[in-house]
């Protein structure tokens, strides 16, 4: 009876210990992911992505990792200063500057779309806009969006 206790209990231990191993382990999110990304990675990632939502074919798919690299690396510098202390005027300026780089963005993508490619893209930003405003509202603006999660867009 000795022996099947302290067998159970050894085994009960074990198992405990290599449960506690598990949760030591270390898990990214999305957001961690994202920033560990080259441009290059991200531009090729919302390459894939619209060529999956909107049907690019080979050309279209290397124009807009162009487009989305240019507007990745132009970017950059900006959200570096967002992560600083940075005063609320600062941050309209940033986001005004980031708004007419994704502005030059959209009109450089827009020469090559297709009509149909163009309607469904606008109906993706949309759909996003309102999912944003939802979430504002809601108060769970940090959130991420479980329809299109993986956009890069803006």
């Amino acid at each position: 009876m000795k022996k099947i206790i302290l067998s159970l209990a050894l085994v009960t231990g074990l198992t405990g210990l290599s449960n506690a191993q598990d949760a030591t382990k270390t898990t990214t999110t999305k957001k961690e992911t994202k920033q560990n990304q080259t441009p290059e990675e991200r531009s090729k990632k919302a390459a894939n992505w619209a060529e999956k939502k909107l049907g690019l074919n080979a050309d279209q798919k290397s124009q807009w990792e162009v487009a989305a690299l240019k507007r990745i690396t132009a970017n950059q510098p900006y959200h570096e200063r967002l992560k600083g202390a940075t005063t609320p005027e600062d941050r309209k300026e940033i986001r005004r500057n980031m708004k007419l780089n994704y502005d030059a963005f959209e009109t450089s993508v827009d020469a090559f779309l297709t009509a149909e490619q163009k309607t469904k893209f606008d109906a993706i930003k949309t759909q996003k806009r309102n999912n944003h405003k939802a979430k504002e509202k809601s108060g769970k603006v940090g959130a991420i969006d479980p329809v299109e999660e993986d956009i890069e867009v803006g």
